[in-house]
Order: C-alpha cells, then sequence, then structure tokens
C-alpha cells in the first residue's frame, strides 16, 4: 500500500485564508481565546506564503538565467 503525499495548499488558497483571518481580526468581533489561535495561523500561514514566493522567485531567477545564457550562446553563434 503506498501512502498518498499531502497536497501542499496553493499559494492562493493561503493567501486567501490568511486574508479571511485578517478581515475576522479586523472585525473586531473575534473573542480573545479565538484571536490567539487566529493570530497563530495567520503567522503559520504567513510563514507559508513567504516560503512559496521565495521558492517560485529562485525558479524564476533560475529560467531566466538560462534563457540568458542561451539567448547569448546564440548570439556568439550568429556573428
Amino acid at each position: 500500500m503506498t501512502k498518498k503525499k499531502t497536497e501542499e495548499p496553493s499559494y492562493a488558497e493561503l493567501s486567501t485564508e490568511l486574508e479571511q483571518i485578517l478581515d475576522e481580526i479586523e472585525s473586531g468581533e473575534i473573542d480573545l481565546d479565538e484571536l490567539s489561535d487566529k493570530v497563530e495561523r495567520a503567522a503559520t500561514l504567513l510563514s507559508k506564503c513567504r516560503k512559496k514566493l521565495a521558492a517560485t522567485e529562485t525558479k524564476v531567477k533560475k529560467v531566466t538565467a538560462e534563457l540568458q545564457t542561451a539567448m547569448d550562446e546564440q548570439e556568439g553563434e550568429d556573428e
């Protein structure tokens, strides 16, 4: 039997949940015990969003560097 890897939520899903929590907090209608849980969850979501952004930035930089290298090589061949 193979274990199914738990799928990570997308950036959009994390961001949406974070926005909902912030809206609830800003409404001022959350009791103190729930507020603590919401702030903790928001911190977790924010951390996950930052990790996804950093990973995406790394991938984009790698791809653009590869494209630049390919373009430089192509220009060298054309000369």
